[in-house]
């Protein structure tokens, strides 16, 4: 009967710890401000590029979402 109250209250003190959850988030990869420059030069000297600037904010702003999310400090 012992065992039966200890792991009752056992059970009971584990249910009311919160649950602490870590979000799973991939690293971010770091580009260098030459890198930027180049990439920015490049989608300037192809106007026709129409799709691959759209895709770039998108990343961009993923990139910021997942900085708010999982870097909360940066």
């Amino acid at each position: 009967m012992k065992r039966f109250y200890l792991v009752a209250a056992i059970l009971a003190l584990t249910a009311c710890t919160p649950t602490r959850y870590k979000p799973l988030c991939p690293p971010l990869v770091h580009y260098t401000a030459q890198e930027e420059r180049q990439a920015a030069e490049e989608l300037r000297t192809h106007p026709e590029l129409h799709e691959l600037p759209a895709m770039m904010r998108d990343y961009g702003n993923e990139r910021r979402e997942m900085r708010g999310d999982c870097f909360p400090t940066q």
